[in-house]
Protein backbone atom coordinates (compact mmCIF):
# COMPACT_ATOMS: atom_id res chain seq x y z
CA UNK A 1 0.00 0.00 0.00
CA UNK A 2 2.79 2.47 0.93
CA UNK A 3 4.62 1.70 -2.30
CA UNK A 4 1.50 2.22 -4.43
CA UNK A 5 0.76 5.54 -2.73
CA UNK A 6 4.39 6.58 -3.19
CA UNK A 7 4.26 5.68 -6.90
CA UNK A 8 1.16 7.82 -7.40
CA UNK A 9 2.74 10.73 -5.54
CA UNK A 10 6.00 10.56 -7.46
CA UNK A 11 4.36 10.07 -10.86
CA UNK A 12 2.35 13.22 -10.22
CA UNK A 13 5.62 15.11 -9.84
CA UNK A 14 6.88 14.06 -13.27
CA UNK A 15 5.58 16.25 -16.09
CA UNK A 16 7.78 15.45 -19.07
CA UNK A 17 8.72 12.34 -21.01
CA UNK A 18 12.19 11.22 -21.99
CA UNK A 19 13.49 12.82 -25.16
CA UNK A 20 11.47 11.00 -27.85
CA UNK A 21 13.98 11.82 -30.60
CA UNK A 22 16.55 9.63 -28.80
CA UNK A 23 14.78 6.47 -30.02
CA UNK A 24 15.92 7.03 -33.60
CA UNK A 25 19.52 8.03 -32.83
CA UNK A 26 22.49 5.69 -33.36
CA UNK A 27 24.40 4.26 -30.41
CA UNK A 28 27.99 5.45 -29.97
CA UNK A 29 30.23 3.36 -27.69
CA UNK A 30 33.69 4.30 -26.39
CA UNK A 31 35.65 1.75 -24.33
CA UNK A 32 39.09 0.26 -23.78
CA UNK A 33 38.01 -2.96 -25.47
CA UNK A 34 34.94 -4.57 -26.93
CA UNK A 35 33.43 -7.23 -29.13
CA UNK A 36 30.32 -7.04 -31.30
CA UNK A 37 28.55 -9.81 -33.22
CA UNK A 38 26.57 -8.17 -36.02
CA UNK A 39 24.71 -11.37 -36.91
CA UNK A 40 23.47 -11.87 -33.33
CA UNK A 41 23.25 -8.10 -32.64
CA UNK A 42 25.11 -8.53 -29.33
CA UNK A 43 28.11 -6.62 -28.00
CA UNK A 44 30.19 -6.48 -24.82
CA UNK A 45 32.41 -3.48 -24.04
CA UNK A 46 34.60 -2.93 -21.00
CA UNK A 47 37.03 -0.45 -19.48
CA UNK A 48 35.68 3.03 -18.69
CA UNK A 49 32.75 2.62 -21.10
CA UNK A 50 30.79 5.63 -22.36
CA UNK A 51 27.60 5.01 -24.34
CA UNK A 52 25.62 7.84 -25.95
CA UNK A 53 22.33 7.69 -27.84
CA UNK A 54 20.96 11.14 -28.59
CA UNK A 55 20.67 12.94 -25.25
CA UNK A 56 21.11 9.70 -23.27
CA UNK A 57 24.60 9.10 -21.85
CA UNK A 58 25.56 6.01 -19.83
CA UNK A 59 28.90 5.29 -18.17
CA UNK A 60 30.24 2.24 -16.37
CA UNK A 61 33.00 -0.35 -16.29
CA UNK A 62 31.20 -2.90 -18.48
CA UNK A 63 28.27 -2.63 -20.91
CA UNK A 64 26.43 -5.50 -22.58
CA UNK A 65 24.31 -4.40 -25.56
CA UNK A 66 21.68 -6.39 -27.41
CA UNK A 67 19.16 -5.63 -30.16
CA UNK A 68 16.11 -7.86 -30.68
CA UNK A 69 14.67 -8.79 -34.12
CA UNK A 70 12.17 -5.90 -33.94
CA UNK A 71 15.03 -3.43 -33.43
CA UNK A 72 14.52 -2.70 -29.72
CA UNK A 73 17.73 -2.14 -27.78
CA UNK A 74 18.67 -3.50 -24.36
CA UNK A 75 21.70 -2.80 -22.20
CA UNK A 76 23.17 -3.92 -18.89
CA UNK A 77 25.72 -1.56 -17.35
CA UNK A 78 27.86 -2.55 -14.38
CA UNK A 79 30.11 -0.32 -12.33
CA UNK A 80 33.67 -1.00 -11.29
CA UNK A 81 34.06 -2.41 -7.77
CA UNK A 82 33.16 0.23 -5.21
CA UNK A 83 31.93 2.66 -7.91
CA UNK A 84 28.54 3.53 -9.40
CA UNK A 85 27.42 3.38 -13.02
CA UNK A 86 25.60 6.50 -14.24
CA UNK A 87 23.01 7.52 -16.82
CA UNK A 88 21.66 10.93 -17.84
CA UNK A 89 18.89 11.81 -20.29
CA UNK A 90 17.10 14.99 -21.28
CA UNK A 91 13.31 15.01 -21.11
CA UNK A 92 10.99 16.46 -23.73
CA UNK A 93 9.90 19.99 -22.92
CA UNK A 94 6.27 19.91 -21.75
CA UNK A 95 5.45 23.35 -23.17
CA UNK A 96 7.29 26.35 -24.63
CA UNK A 97 9.21 28.28 -21.99
CA UNK A 98 9.28 25.33 -19.57
CA UNK A 99 12.61 24.65 -17.87
CA UNK A 100 15.03 22.16 -19.43
CA UNK A 101 14.85 18.91 -17.48
CA UNK A 102 17.25 16.00 -17.13
CA UNK A 103 17.00 12.70 -15.28
CA UNK A 104 20.21 11.31 -13.75
CA UNK A 105 20.60 7.89 -12.21
CA UNK A 106 23.37 6.11 -10.33
CA UNK A 107 23.63 2.49 -9.21
CA UNK A 108 25.97 -0.49 -9.15
CA UNK A 109 23.97 -1.98 -12.04
CA UNK A 110 21.75 -0.27 -14.62
CA UNK A 111 19.40 -2.18 -16.94
CA UNK A 112 17.90 -0.44 -19.98
CA UNK A 113 14.89 -1.93 -21.81
CA UNK A 114 14.15 -0.09 -25.07
CA UNK A 115 10.91 -2.00 -25.71
CA UNK A 116 9.35 -1.14 -22.34
CA UNK A 117 11.19 2.22 -22.18
CA UNK A 118 12.36 1.49 -18.65
CA UNK A 119 15.60 1.95 -16.76
CA UNK A 120 16.27 -0.09 -13.63
CA UNK A 121 18.82 1.13 -11.10
CA UNK A 122 19.92 -1.77 -8.93
CA UNK A 123 21.86 -1.57 -5.61
CA UNK A 124 22.75 1.79 -4.02
CA UNK A 125 20.30 3.35 -6.45
CA UNK A 126 19.76 7.08 -6.76
CA UNK A 127 17.58 9.04 -9.22
CA UNK A 128 17.72 12.83 -9.56
CA UNK A 129 15.55 15.22 -11.58
CA UNK A 130 17.23 18.47 -12.63
CA UNK A 131 15.60 21.68 -13.88
CA UNK A 132 18.01 24.02 -15.66
CA UNK A 133 20.89 22.11 -14.00
CA UNK A 134 19.45 22.66 -10.50
CA UNK A 135 18.56 19.53 -8.51
CA UNK A 136 14.81 19.35 -7.80
CA UNK A 137 13.82 15.77 -6.87
CA UNK A 138 15.84 12.87 -5.53
CA UNK A 139 15.02 9.21 -4.83
CA UNK A 140 17.21 6.67 -3.05
CA UNK A 141 16.66 2.98 -2.50
CA UNK A 142 17.87 -0.48 -3.34
CA UNK A 143 15.92 -0.70 -6.62
CA UNK A 144 14.49 2.17 -8.65
CA UNK A 145 12.56 1.59 -11.88
CA UNK A 146 11.98 4.62 -14.10
CA UNK A 147 9.43 4.32 -16.91
CA UNK A 148 10.18 7.12 -19.38
CA UNK A 149 6.94 6.50 -21.31
CA UNK A 150 4.62 7.01 -18.31
CA UNK A 151 7.11 9.15 -16.30
CA UNK A 152 6.53 6.91 -13.30
CA UNK A 153 9.16 6.02 -10.72
CA UNK A 154 8.98 2.95 -8.46
CA UNK A 155 11.44 2.62 -5.59
CA UNK A 156 12.02 -0.27 -3.18
CA UNK A 157 14.08 -0.29 -0.02
CA UNK A 158 16.40 -2.89 1.41
CA UNK A 159 18.47 -3.06 4.60
CA UNK A 160 21.34 -1.39 2.74
CA UNK A 161 19.08 1.44 1.47
CA UNK A 162 18.96 3.28 4.78
CA UNK A 163 17.56 2.99 8.28
CA UNK A 164 15.30 -0.07 8.51
CA UNK A 165 15.42 -0.60 4.73
CA UNK A 166 13.36 2.48 3.96
CA UNK A 167 13.47 4.54 0.80
CA UNK A 168 14.20 8.26 0.77
CA UNK A 169 12.54 10.85 -1.45
CA UNK A 170 12.94 14.60 -1.77
CA UNK A 171 10.20 16.09 -3.95
CA UNK A 172 10.45 19.79 -4.78
CA UNK A 173 7.29 21.84 -5.32
CA UNK A 174 6.35 22.69 -8.87
CA UNK A 175 6.10 26.41 -9.63
CA UNK A 176 2.94 26.72 -11.71
CA UNK A 177 2.82 29.36 -14.43
CA UNK A 178 0.20 32.10 -14.02
CA UNK A 179 -2.97 31.63 -16.03
CA UNK A 180 -2.90 33.52 -19.35
CA UNK A 181 -6.03 35.53 -18.46
CA UNK A 182 -4.70 36.45 -15.03
CA UNK A 183 -4.03 40.21 -14.79
CA UNK A 184 -0.47 41.36 -14.34
CA UNK A 185 0.43 42.56 -10.87
CA UNK A 186 1.05 46.29 -10.85
CA UNK A 187 3.71 47.82 -8.63
CA UNK A 188 4.09 51.42 -7.61
CA UNK A 189 6.95 53.11 -9.44
CA UNK A 190 9.73 54.42 -7.21
CA UNK A 191 9.55 58.11 -6.40
CA UNK A 192 11.72 60.21 -8.72
CA UNK A 193 14.95 61.46 -7.26
CA UNK A 194 15.12 65.22 -6.73
CA UNK A 195 17.03 67.02 -9.48
CA UNK A 196 20.17 68.91 -8.56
Amino acid sequence: MRRALFCVLVSAVAAAHAETADRNKPILVEAQKGTYNDLKQVGVFSGNVIVTKGTMRVTGEKVELRKDPEGYEFAVVTAATGQLARFRQRRDVAKPGAPEEYIEGLAERIEYDGRAETIKLITRAQLIRLENDQQRDELRGSLITYNSRSTEYNVDGAPTAGPEGRVRAIIAPRNPSPAPDEPAQLKRAPAPEPSR
